[in-house]
């Protein structure tokens, strides 16, 4: 009987503890990692961004003066929306110069930054009284950034 348990216990072999537990850390680690490096969009192609900014509205002026702006998005990627379509507008630059013709934007190469500002001009319309909804609409991914009224 002793001659058939060492032979037995001959036959067994095993991997340590520690090294088991070693190897199932690593493998444990391997997988977070992929998961986090999927998860944050580090595989695949780029995202476009969404343009995120702020707006502050002058009635007396007639201006929407942008106060903040996300980096690299150009107003050739922003459509701008006037209510009242016999409203004409502009924007321009903290310099006060027109970044594009009037009632347009596809031809402003410019990066949007804050100080720049669209202006509503009433002078085809010298009685005209009331309020004018503006809203601005980021092209690359159809979201609208925000509407703001002027009140004439």
């Amino acid at each position: 009987m002793k001659a058939n348990r060492k032979t037995r216990d001959a036959n067994k072999s095993a991997v340590s503890a520690v090294i088991g537990v070693i190897l199932m850390v690593a493998i444990t680690v391997a997988v977070a990692t992929t998961v986090y490096v999927y998860v944050s969009g580090m595989i695949g192609g780029t995202k476009d961004q969404t343009a995120n900014i702020a707006c502050l509205v002058d009635s007396g002026t007639n201006r929407i003066t942008i106060t903040t702006a996300k980096a690299n998005i150009q107003w050739r990627d922003i459509v701008v929306v006037a209510d009242n379509a016999s409203v004409n507008w502009t924007v321009y630059d903290p310099s006060h110069d027109p970044l594009d013709a009037p009632k347009s934007t596809s031809g402003a190469t410019a990066d949007i930054e804050a100080g720049d500002y669209i202006e509503l001009d009433f002078t085809a319309h010298p009685g005209m009284s009331g309020n004018v909804k503006v809203s601005l609409r980021f092209t690359p991914t159809n979201t609208l950034l925000g509407s703001w009224t002027v009140t004439v």
